[in-house]
């Protein structure tokens, strides 16, 4: 009874973890990169493309290392790295430390991704719940937006005083989020099962990967998330061009984050709306309309309305997604390496589309760069989206046993 009291105190303390793995300086990044000297929209998409690479690298050896050591430990290394970043930013006064602070930031992130929520999946199994994943993971996500949303409305009067004190409160933050992980309880694993991912092999998980046709989907939420994270990579700086006052960017960052607190907590009940194919082709929908209104409409409010929705939207379905991607896998012992290469997808298109948008941006202006963007995200998921419904009327996505 005490374990499983403990081991149900994981669900809490991941909350927490959540609620420290929040950028509350994000709303304001963007412009904060614009106070060192010599930084322009490219380089902004250079520093994106830097933190992107980074997360690339270790993202599938961040894997292997949860899966071989243990993803309690992984989770621990992803706190130590983002305080390492914090601190970068709170020290920057020149390019290359915003470059290394995007990197361990990245890095952070690549130990987090996959392993978070294997850990969680893991902790809900020992617990006789993991049916419950979506629901209890939806709320947990949920508190991890809401907390914060508070401290985010109040970075931009911190930055009336100096542009570094959020990074200050961030610090503080981060190593309350490194105590929570050192905290947290190991849920217990079969003997057999560790032996078996101490020996694994890369090409084991791609077969396996394959054999539960898990790569598509990945391919697919990979590419939406990469964009994604480019479009809002640019969101102050576009922003500021359009002159919206900075004192209301921590409010506009907070609304846009309630919306995705709401819809997480809603995560189970949305989910039973959507078949797999339904959810995919929706996000394949609402995100071209949105970027394209960003390509054709220079409207201030319009512009700032946009952003909240992108930022409800990319944050409040995370837990859907993960939920199907858990499905499709859920019988994998490499859950942590299968999801760490969904994120290698997410982080090279964030990079590619980064670096190219900032030079879009550079050469032509932001409405163009984001209506360049919108025209290739059709041409490119609108294929990888029919193949998908294909697959999944033929049977595919957690029909296959693994063997």
């Amino acid at each position: 009874m005490e374990y499983e009291q403990r081991l149900a105190g994981n669900i809490w303390k991941y909350g927490l973890l959540l609620i420290a793995n929040k950028r509350i300086f994000a709303a304001i990044l963007g412009v904060y990169y614009l106070t060192v000297s010599d930084v322009t929209a490219q380089t902004i998409g250079l520093i994106l493309l830097a933190g992107s690479v980074s997360g690339f690298i270790f993202e599938i050896p961040s894997g292997y290392v949860s899966d071989k050591i243990g993803h309690k430990e992984a989770l621990v290394i992803s706190r130590i790295l983002m305080v390492v970043s914090t601190v970068f930013f709170l020290c920057a006064n020149s390019v290359m430390l915003l470059v290394l602070g995007s990197v361990f930031l990245s890095a952070s992130a690549a130990f987090l991704s996959g392993t978070g929520s294997a850990f969680m999946h893991e902790t809900l199994q020992g617990l006789r719940r993991e049916h419950e994943y979506a629901q209890v993971m939806g709320k947990v996500s949920s508190l991890g937006f809401a907390v914060p949303i508070v401290l985010m409305v109040s970075v931009p009067f911190l930055v009336s005083v100096s542009y570094k004190m959020p990074f200050v409160l961030a610090l503080v933050i981060d190593l309350v989020g490194l105590f929570a992980a050192l905290s947290l309880t190991v849920p217990h694993v079969p003997i057999e099962e560790i032996e078996e991912v101490g020996v694994m092999n890369f090409r084991q998980v791609i077969c396996e990967g394959y054999q539960l046709s898990y790569f598509s989907i990945a391919l697919f939420s990979g590419i939406v998330s990469g964009v994604l994270f480019s479009v809002s990579g640019f969101r102050a700086p576009y922003q500021a061009v359009l002159q919206v006052p900075v004192i209301w960017y921590g409010v506009l960052f907070g609304i846009g984050r309630v919306c995705a607190s709401l819809m997480l907590a809603f995560s189970g009940r949305i989910k039973k709306h959507f078949t797999l194919p339904s959810f995919y082709l929706f996000q394949l929908v609402l995100y071209t309309l949105l970027m394209l209104v960003l390509g054709f409409v220079t409207t201030g409010w319009v512009v700032v309305t946009v952003f909240i929705i992108i930022n409800a939207f990319q944050w409040g379905l995370t837990k859907i997604d993960e939920g199907y991607q858990l499905e499709i896998i859920k019988k994998s012992k490499f859950k942590a390496t299968l999801l760490s290469t969904g994120s290698q997808i997410d982080l090279a298109i964030s990079g590619i589309v980064g670096y190219s948008l900032g030079y879009a941006i550079l050469q032509t202006s932001y409405s163009k760069g984001f209506a360049y963007l919108a025209i290739l995200f059709v041409v490119v998921l609108v294929p990888l989206y029919v193949y998908i419904a294909k697959r999944y009327t033929a049977g595919a996505y957690g029909s296959v046993e693994v063997g």
